[in-house]
């Protein structure tokens, strides 16, 4: 945690005045983060981890700063007394932020909703052609990583309590990669995703984001990807009298609210009619290997635990595979309408003319 000696420190650095008041950041677990209050206004101050080294962090605030140029909403970064952004001091890397007043996301306001999916549309507009990343990790979603986590919990059971949940999930993951190949999913748009859209990662101002913030886990992968994120974190919905008591997700899409996400995402950046047949099979890919990840994570559950994870897993996997079709349907009929107006709205002027 940052002390109050050490935000004393680091702004010795930095020509933002007096020092008021800092207030520990409740957000986040990764970084130390604090908010401070100077003469010169409101901050955020950061220590960052280690596990990211200098270079990803200049990588980050360049793609920060290019996002500041473009007015997109994101905290900007606060230069040093030499003019670098990012602070060396005792062995670690410090930076300061701009501070953005908001609120969290409110699922009672479907306009926010609305407003997330052009958010995460113009983000991808302005990337689009930004550089990628020297370091990365390569497909966040995947058949073969799905693969490669059931053999492991394979190997790890040694009782065999999961022998029949973790024999489907190979079963199924084979099947997704007949569903979309390695080699198609490379034809796919790819940009530098932002990696990590959940609800603790946007602030609102009624019914509009006022920012998007951490950018820690930005990486080149389609952008289909940043779109499954998206749904899963603010187009699910809790299933009434579910019989599945734990796992990792909230519940299957509303297929209401996924239509308006991508309806209002098409309409700033309409997607391509493979990217639309894939992203149900990205997502299944998100559910079934967040929850092998969460059993993998969680080594002293016990049996039932990770049985009944495992089978919210499943659950989200029949209902997509129920879904799918009608969903690829009306996402491909409002990404549609989308274009259509985009090419009337470019129209317009011109016949004005």
């Amino acid at each position: 945690m940052l002390s109050l000696t050490d935000i004393e420190h680091i702004l010795t650095f930095y020509a933002l005045g007096k020092l008021y008041g800092v207030t520990q950041a409740y957000r986040g677990f990764v970084n130390e983060t604090a908010f401070i209050q100077t003469s010169a206004g409101r901050f955020v101050v950061r220590r960052n981890h280690r596990r990211l080294s200098e270079s990803a962090h200049r990588y980050r605030h360049a793609l920060i700063n290019c996002l500041v140029e473009h007015a997109f909403p994101t905290p900007a970064l606060v230069p040093t007394n030499t003019g670098d952004t990012l602070l060396h001091l005792d062995g670690r890397l410090h930076e300061i932020m701009t501070y953005v007043h908001g609120s969290d996301y409110d699922p009672q306001r479907l306009q926010q909703l609305t407003d997330i999916g052009a958010t995460l549309a113009q983000y991808h507009r302005i990337v689009q052609h930004f550089p990628p990343p020297a370091e990365n990790p390569g497909t966040r979603y995947s058949a073969s990583t799905i693969m490669a986590l059931t053999e492991t919990l394979i190997m790890n059971d040694i009782m065999g309590d999961l022998y029949e949940p973790l024999t489907w999930y190979s079963n199924r993951a084979a099947q997704l990669r007949t569903m979309l190949k390695d080699k198609e999913y490379t034809t796919l748009p790819h940009l530098v995703i932002h990696g990590d859209i959940h609800r603790d990662n946007l602030l609102f101002e009624h019914d509009h984001v006022v920012a998007l913030l951490d950018f820690d886990q930005a990486a080149y992968d389609a952008r289909i990807v940043d779109i499954a994120d998206a749904l899963v974190a603010f187009a699910s919905t809790k299933p009434a009298n579910s019989p599945i008591s734990w796992g990792l997700f909230q519940g299957p899409l509303d297929e209401k609210q996924a239509v308006r996400f991508i309806s209002a995402y098409a309409r700033v950046f309409p997607l391509t009619s493979a990217e639309i047949t894939a992203l149900p099979v990205v997502l299944e890919a998100l559910w079934l290997q967040g929850e092998l990840g969460r059993v993998i994570s969680t080594p002293e559950g016990a049996p039932d635990y990770h049985q009944s994870v495992l089978d919210q897993g499943r659950e989200l996997s029949l209902w997509m595979q129920a879904h799918s079709k009608q969903l690829t349907m009306q996402w491909n009929d409002v990404n549609t309408q989308a274009q259509i107006e985009g090419q009337k709205n470019e129209l317009e002027p011109a016949l004005a003319a």
